[in-house]
């Protein structure tokens, strides 16, 4: 009897199994003699009872109805590995939900060509194996591996093509070594690897790779996913137009590399983001006309580097963000919108801020952080306003005791900027910084010149000199911190006048402790340029020493006189500081 295929609508059953498990030439023969239509409906066949021992299913090159579904959903494949190597699957509906496919062997479906239909992989297991679909073309359906577990060996989506639908990795596990989508190519549907497990286990250092790949026009979402422990790289990645986010994510242990990569007009989030030890590269990086925002991410101590990178319209945000102890540097980058540093978390962890060269097409803000180090905006271009608010220098600057060369210059441009803001206070407060880093970098400059000198003449000279200038100014910091200090100079003066009274009582002829009298003296020499001053002065002498003037002791002329010219020089340094302290700016 003829059977005609023709009207079959499914091929099932013990028959379809014995063509299926045969070879490529009988199965595709099956097939052909099916009309386009027809399913292939597989669902929860136990091919493990099939295997002979450990061995392979070798399904490679096999052919399925051009427009029919095919279905493997919970099906058994058992241990050994299982090869859909350039199987073509049509343009129906494929499904290989909650299969599983066992342990100790790698399951293969490199260049195999899925068609326009659904492919279905969610809830699909493999135990101890890798999983490659290298190369694999899903056509233009959706792609759902959502919940997906596949086990400890690499898991390879390579040069893959996804088309127009949606790409759902949503709580999947990829493998536990490698994990890579290099050089893949995703459409224009959204793409969500939310909650997924990279690389989830503490035996191994797995690494993520996504060099290369391509995103298309929907959003992308790595949301709350974890990265494993090892490298994470999104090198030469291109983001097209739709919102790119890492929000909640941990981003490996070692470093996490997203040089050359490019991002569309979307907004850009790595809100909460944690990045491991190594080093964060966003080295050449060029962001759209979206937001981006790293509000309260969590650095390692490898450092964050940007140099090169452009960022166009949108605001950049830094906000919260607990830094690292290494560099944080965005050397020659073009901001194209604000730019907010505000209220960094622990920024006295960080080695070093640098934004030299770089450009400021709306504002910077840098407020509400205290500095172990130097923000470093020389040689930048400012078309807006600089927030320096709240904006310090942690008093245990430098850490090592010496000050780097650069810092004179660094101090300077935030001075500038400062006084360009008409923050004035701010800018005597860098400009104290600035003097005892000069101060610094000076000494340490006439030392290496003393010893480049062949003669002991030319060395004494330069030392007497250096060391004249170095405690003046010395002098100048610690009586009345350049200037800025009221109390400062108030206290020295009020010190030398009491201990100057207490000299002029002792040194007194007459038979008591005049305490009094030595006081008035001592207070006339303070103010000996006001007229009552002098008066004072020959008034009060003449009751601490009732007798003829040659017996006055010499020391009481000597101390009057460097008590005169240290009190007139304190007195200028209160009149210094009350005009810094309520000058405001021009």
């Amino acid at each position: 009897m003829m059977v005609n295929y023709k009207e079959r609508k499914t091929i099932s059953g013990e028959e379809a199994l014995e063509e299926f498990l045969a070879s490529k030439e009988r199965w595709n023969a099956y097939v052909d003699k099916h009309n386009d239509n027809t399913e292939v409906d597989f669902s929860g066949v136990d091919f493990s009872k099939h295997r002979k021992g450990k061995g392979e299913f070798n399904f490679s090159e096999y052919l399925f109805p051009k427009n029919g579904g095919v279905s493997f959903a919970s099906a058994i494949f058992g241990e050994g590995g299982v090869f859909f190597t350039t199987a073509n699957f049509g343009d129906g509906d494929v499904s290989f939900s909650n299969t599983k496919f066992e342990k100790n062997g790698a399951v293969f479906f490199d260049e195999a060509n899925f068609g326009d239909g659904e492919v279905n992989f969610s809830r699909a297991e493999i135990v101890n194996g890798g999983m490659s679909f290298d190369g694999v073309d899903f056509g233009e359906g959706g792609v759902n591996f959502s919940d997906v577990e596949f086990g400890t060996g690499d898991v390879d989506f390579s040069d893959a093509k996804f088309g127009k639908g949606d790409v759902d990795f949503t709580n999947a596990k990829l493998g536990y070594s490698r994990v890579l989508f290099n050089d893949v190519k995703f459409g224009d549907g959204n793409v969500c690897f939310c909650n997924v497990r990279f690389c989830e286990t503490k035996a191994v250092k797995g690494w993520v790779s996504f060099v290369s790949a391509e995103f298309g026009r929907g959003d992308v979402d790595f949301e709350a996913a974890y990265f494993g422990k090892g490298m994470v790289t999104f090198e030469k990645t291109l983001f097209f137009d739709g919102n790119v986010t890492f929000k909640d994510s941990r981003l490996g242990n070692e470093d996490v590399i997203f040089k050359d990569s490019i991002f569309g007009n979307g907004v850009v989030n790595f809100e909460d983001a944690q990045f491991g030890k190594g080093v964060v590269l966003f080295e050449c990086t060029r962001f759209g006309n979206g937001k981006v925002t790293f509000e309260r991410a969590q650095f390692g101590n490898g450092g964050v580097d940007f140099n090169g990178s452009e960022f166009k319209t949108g605001a950049v945000t830094f906000r919260h963000s607990r830094l690292g102890t290494g560099d944080f540097v965005c050397d020659y980058c073009a901001f194209g919108g604000h730019v907010s540093f505000e209220s960094l978390e622990s920024p006295e962890r960080l080695s070093k801020l640098s934004l030299r060269h770089s450009s400021f097409d709306k504002s910077l803000d840098i407020s509400g952080n205290e500095f172990n180090c130097i923000p470093d905006l020389t040689n930048t271009k400012l078309t807006n306003q600089v927030s320096l608010d709240r904006m310090e220098i942690s008093d245990n600057y430098p850490l090592n005791g010496d000050f780097d060369k650069s810092d004179g210059e660094r101090l300077c441009r935030l001075k500038e900027l400062a006084e360009a803001n008409r923050s004035y206070q701010k800018a005597l407060d860098l400009h104290v910084i600035e003097m005892r880093a000069k101060r610094d970098i000076r000494m340490r400059d006439k030392q290496d010149k003393i010893k480049n000198q062949n003669t002991k003449r030319k060395k004494l000279r330069i030392y007497l000199g250096e060391i004249l200038h170095r405690y003046l100014d010395k002098f100048f910091d610690v009586v009345c911190i350049y200037g800025q200090s009221i109390i400062r100079p108030v206290l020295w003066l009020l010190g030398l006048t009491i201990v100057c009274a207490l000299i002029y009582a002792n040194e007194s002829s007459l038979d008591y402790f005049p305490l009094r009298y030595g006081f008035l003296y001592s207070l006339s020499q303070v103010f000996s340029f006001v007229p009552a001053g002098r008066i004072i002065t020959i008034g009060i002498l003449d009751k601490l020493f009732p007798c003829e003037p040659q017996q006055i002791p010499d020391v009481i002329y000597s101390l009057s006189l460097i008590q005169g010219v240290l009190s007139f020089l304190f007195l200028f340094l209160i009149g210094l500081g009350f005009r810094n302290r309520f000058r405001s700016a021009r």
